[in-house]
């Protein structure tokens, strides 16, 4: 693992370094793909800029809109204060076009050729991620035209069609990865070490995932595929250790993104999950954050930050102590527990209120068992107790989606879109942030971000027009 890390940290610098204002020409004509690299190279190269782009930093910004955490200081505190512009969050943008999203069709490309069909199956289940990930914060987005060397200037599809392209793409997906293939995957998967059938759940799972996110434009519809998902993902085998993850090292050089974080505090624990977790006795709260403080390794308790403030005394962060921010810890991208708790709210929708109970006191358990550093804590028979003995009769979908919102802890983008869904009903003690004298931030909650300003500057005929940050995404109607 420690060797296959260092060379994949120096591909990724040869390969995937891109500058924040590169054109979509330059993204195509980039040269990230030498004909000479096999698809084993190139994919773990792709896979570590795509993965390590979702913790630290921009999780913590969108889990300021989510109320895990509250911003500390300069870029953290304008998160929590809604002061979003158009360079707000644009490495996401630039650097998912301009690194994965090419180098997966390249490999989509070669792979068909020579056969590796594993190799095909995995670009296609990651494109879909990276394309969920783009269209549930900017909506329309370029895609049929986007990685075209002879188009500079692509059009922006329409949500609904990028929707259609994910499950496309996973669908396509798993009939690839049933097939043999040419070169082993294990030879360039440092994500499932080369596991087929984890890679199969996976796309079950995020098939699940972004049908879900359909909620709110087709409840019924979305409810029944979601569901289908899940019982394939079950009879694939799903369970804890096929999580989608990103696995760090612990180096200087390949470290948890919480944990670098934590060395430089942007954004630090929100008053609204903290003090819920103190008030309820929660086995996860040394799990989530450290008891001291980053700078000077001073005893603080677990202190939480109220939303939308600019003080600076010392508040609880993600740290070492816990199960999220050791340098090596792993960071979630897309679970098992997250699954059980999308065929609760699914089943929930679908009025079988046996099984959304059922699966809503699984996923409690399964997300628990997982983070929480001693099993014999006491702690956690009684929450579960509490919180995880739900039955047709009891079972709710605010007791749903509240447990959920506790246990996506750093899988803020996901956690920002179920909120959406639900309007930022759930938890029902989450309000608009108010600065220091008590104003609020805004009339309402924040519903996604601004194109970056350097598609306005360069590509301005195609980008489409937007109101402002509360604007809804289609599937937010």
């Amino acid at each position: 693992m420690k060797k296959s890390l260092k060379i994949l940290f120096i591909l990724t610098v040869m390969f995937a370094t891109v500058s924040c204002d590169q054109t979509f020409e330059e993204i195509n004509q980039s040269k990230n793909s030498p004909e000479n690299v096999s698809v084993n190279v190139l994919l773990p190269a792709a896979m570590y800029t795509q993965f390590d782009n979702f913790g630290g930093r921009r999780e913590g910004f969108m889990g300021t809109f989510t109320q895990h955490f509250a911003g500390f200081y300069t870029s953290g505190v304008n998160a929590d204060q809604y002061v979003i512009d158009n360079n707000s969050f644009s490495f996401l943008f630039t650097s998912l076009y301009s690194g994965p999203l090419n180098s997966y069709k390249d490999i989509i490309t070669r792979a068909e050729k020579e056969g590796s069909w594993h190799y095909v199956g995995v670009a296609k289940i990651l494109t879909a991620l990276a394309l969920g990930t783009l269209t549930d914060v900017y909506g329309e987005i370029p895609w049929k035209e986007a990685l075209d060397a002879n188009n500079v200037f692509p059009v922006y599809d329409s949500q609904e069609f990028i929707y259609s392209e994910i499950q496309r793409l996973l669908a396509e997906a798993i009939v690839d990865l049933g097939k043999s293939s040419f070169r082993p995957l294990a030879d360039g998967d440092f994500i499932r070490g080369g596991n087929v059938n984890a890679w199969i759940t996976i796309a079950h799972l995020l098939g699940a995932r972004y049908e879900n996110h359909l909620s709110k434009i087709d409840p019924a519809g979305s409810a029944t595929r979601a569901l289908a998902h899940v019982d394939a993902a079950k009879a694939a085998g799903i369970s804890s250790s096929t999580d989608l993850k990103m696995r760090y090292e612990g180096t200087s050089q390949i470290s948890n993104r919480w944990y670098t974080l934590w060395q430089d505090p942007a954004i630090v624990a929100s008053k609204n999950l903290l003090d819920i977790q103190v008030s309820q006795d929660d086995p996860r709260l040394e799990s989530y954050w450290s008891p001291n403080d980053s700078q000077t390794g001073t005893y603080i308790g677990f202190v939480g930050k109220p939303n939308g403030t600019g003080a600076e005394e010392p508040i609880s962060a993600v740290g070492p102590e816990g199960w999220y921010g050791k340098p090596n810890s792993d960071h979630m991208v897309a679970t098992y527990f997250e699954l059980l708790f999308i065929e609760a709210e699914a089943a929930f929708r679908l009025n079988d209120l046996p099984r959304a109970a059922t699966a809503h006191n699984a996923a409690v358990k399964e997300q628990i068992e997982l983070v929480v550093n001693d099993p014999a804590d006491t702690r956690i028979a009684t929450y579960l107790a509490t919180y995880a003995n739900e039955s047709a009769v009891t079972i709710s979908i605010e007791k749903i989606m509240t447990e959920k919102w506790k246990a996506m802890f750093t899988m803020e983008e996901e956690t920002w879109t179920d909120m959406r869904r639900h309007n930022f009903q759930y938890p029902n003690w989450i309000s608009i942030p108010k600065k220091n004298d008590g104003t609020p931030v805004a009339s309402e909650y924040i519903r996604r971000l601004l194109y970056p300003q350097d598609e306005l500057d360069k590509n301005p005929k195609n980008v489409p027009e937007v109101a402002g940050i509360f604007e809804r995404l289609w599937w937010d109607q």
